[in-house]
């Protein structure tokens, strides 16, 4: 095996759409596990949410 054979490129990051959908989808869970417990949603939660779906 030669040296060019053994280099591996780096990982990256995930694109910013799949980090953005990943965190609308944790957001909505957490949403849901505060409503079933009647817990209030915290503002901040609702403004990213918004500002991820716009």
């Amino acid at each position: 095996m030669s040296k060019i054979d053994a280099v591996k490129i780096p990982v990256g990051l995930k694109p910013k759409y799949i980090h953005d959908k990943a965190r609308v989808l944790e957001i909505l869970d957490a949403m849901e596990r505060y409503s079933y417990q009647r817990f209030p949603i915290p503002i901040e939660w609702i403004e990213e949410l918004k500002e991820l779906i716009d």
